[in-house]
């Protein structure tokens, strides 16, 4: 999808400043180190673009209500408080919410829509009115089965994960998926502060395993890929998008490990492909900083406030209220900006709310050249 403007059904030009906002409530995890600041900046700049290029809502500018969860809890019952009770919003958007969200869900309670671009929070996949239109941690590792399994004709697989929350429910699915397509997986969990870690990939069978499998980000990946090194090993090494980040590559002397990586979006950092030079160029135009586009949190949150804004262009601007967009939500199949071409909320009768359940896969050969392997794949049958 690179027709921004046809894809949310706007008209061409800025929003009409004297017309009063539609307003999107937007909740994230970032000011502490694990958190996530890029998507606020990709939403916002999203924000921005429809209100330049695309005519913002029907005429009216469209506005984001910012709220930020630090660390804690019980800082989402603060947002979930905040996003229920200003009338002004009628619809919320997660980011990164990988704490908070069972506070924010027991106060929101899915009386406003809620649409999430990659869960990562444990309560999201079910909670009431809400669509994950990229995905969910229990649902977007299956395919890393079918990879294994139909490209890389593997028979086994050392998965080594961080002992995070997100990153063990990420390393139960991989297993799952794996195992499910006849691949016998070793999986081994390491400490977030952890450096050497030579000990969790041995035990995994790093060095032998036929796919090796990263589950963690920042120093995490570059002890993976350093242990990797150390033990000589040549075995293919399949990771998710949180790797190529700015201080992975600093950690590894200023490049990203030459792995493959699986992504339930178009990888924003392939700058081939036509949907990602189309996000690119946008985002460029409303000052998105080359630091933040190539951010995988930055480039699904773009998606997902392009995503309200077709939905709210269907609604009608003059129509909007928190039923109305639950109700045009509830329909979306897509497509999804950078993202699969079409999506089935519900499909998942025990995670509700999760919309996709595919990923593509690319290898990075260096230097910035990424060269996409497949298209979208779904986990085994």
């Amino acid at each position: 999808m690179t027709d921004y403007l046809a894809y949310v059904g706007g008209k061409a030009g800025a929003a009409k400043k004297g017309l009063s906002p539609v307003t999107v409530g937007w909740v994230n995890v970032e000011g502490t180190a694990n958190g996530a600041p890029e998507a606020t900046k990709g939403a916002q700049a999203a924000v921005d673009y429809v209100n330049k290029e695309l005519g913002g809502i029907g005429g009216h500018p469209l506005a984001l209500q910012v709220c930020k969860i630090a660390s804690a809890e019980e800082e989402g019952q603060r947002c979930g408080q905040q996003m229920l009770n200003d009338s002004a919003v009628s619809a919320v958007a997660f980011g990164n919410v990988f704490v908070g969200d069972q506070s924010f869900n027991s106060v929101l309670k899915g009386k406003k829509p809620v649409l999430v671009s990659v869960a990562t929070g444990s309560s999201v996949p079910t909670a009431k009115n809400t669509s994950i239109i990229f995905g969910d941690l229990s649902h977007v590792w299956g395919p890393w089965g079918s990879y294994g399994h139909d490209v890389l004709h593997a028979k086994t697989a050392a998965i080594i994960h961080t002992n995070t929350p997100p990153d063990k429910v990420a390393a139960e699915a991989a297993r799952k998926a794996m195992e499910s397509a006849g691949i016998k997986v070793k999986s081994v969990g390491f400490d977030a502060q952890a450096t050497d870690l030579l000990g969790p990939v041995t035990a995994a069978g790093g060095q032998s395993a036929d796919v090796i499998v990263p589950i963690s980000a920042g120093q995490g990946c570059v002890g993976i890929a350093k242990a990797l090194k150390q033990l000589g090993s040549t075995k293919p090494v399949v990771s998710g998008p949180v790797c190529l980040s700015p201080d992975v590559a600093q950690g590894l002397g200023g490049d990203f490990p030459e792995w493959t990586y699986g992504v339930a979006q178009t990888l924003p950092n392939d700058s081939k492909a036509p949907d990602v030079q189309a996000y690119l160029k946008a985002s460029s135009s409303v000052g998105l900083g080359k630091a933040d586009q190539g951010k995988v949190w930055a480039a699904v949150s773009w998606s997902s406030v392009l995503a309200y804004a077709k939905v709210m262009n269907e609604v009608g601007a003059d129509k909007i209220t928190h039923a109305a967009v639950s109700a045009q939500l509830a329909k979306f199949q897509g497509p999804v900006v950078m993202g699969a071409p079409k999506v089935e909320c519900g499909k998942y009768s025990d995670s509700p709310a999760v919309c996709n359940d595919q990923a593509r896969f690319y290898q990075y050969k260096g230097k910035g050249a990424f060269t996409a392997l497949t298209g979208w794949l779904r986990p085994p049958a």
